[in-house]
């Protein structure tokens, strides 16, 4: 009965002796894949501020209203899956010149030129905090 319980005991350690490096390994790829999609989701809201950017030097304001409201909807989606505060709190702060860029936009304001360098400003340095730059 004795030998029974060794050996199931042995087998147990054995199973674990394995296991728990191979889950260590699958936990840490998690998290660099995570945190690598985070800093791809960054890099592509950087891509979309600097082309609005560029057209609204271009002053083609249709083409650049577009791509700023594809930049704040992604970014609200973003912000929405962070799920840490001060990560979500920088994005929102990018949500923040919204309306004003929109409405700047709307009416072929240049006075949007400099919103959307400060804009794509902002999300560099958060998107080189992340590492997504």
């Amino acid at each position: 009965m004795n030998r029974i319980i060794v050996v199931i005991v042995l087998l147990i350690v054995a199973f674990l002796a394995g296991f728990v490096p191979q889950y260590m390994k699958v936990k840490r790829l998690e998290d660099d894949l995570s945190t690598a999609r985070q800093g791809n989701a960054l890099a592509e809201l950087r891509d979309l501020a600097g082309l609005a950017f560029v057209q609204t030097s271009q002053k083609n304001y249709g083409l650049a209203a577009a791509t700023s409201n594809q930049f704040f909807t992604r970014t609200r989606e973003i912000a929405n899956g962070t799920p840490e505060a001060n990560g979500r709190r920088a994005l929102e702060d990018l949500l923040a010149s919204h309306d004003k860029i929109a409405a700047e936009l709307a009416k072929g304001d240049p006075q949007a030129l400099g919103d959307l360098q400060v804009l794509f400003d902002k999300t560099r340095l958060a998107a080189a905090k992340k590492g997504g730059a």
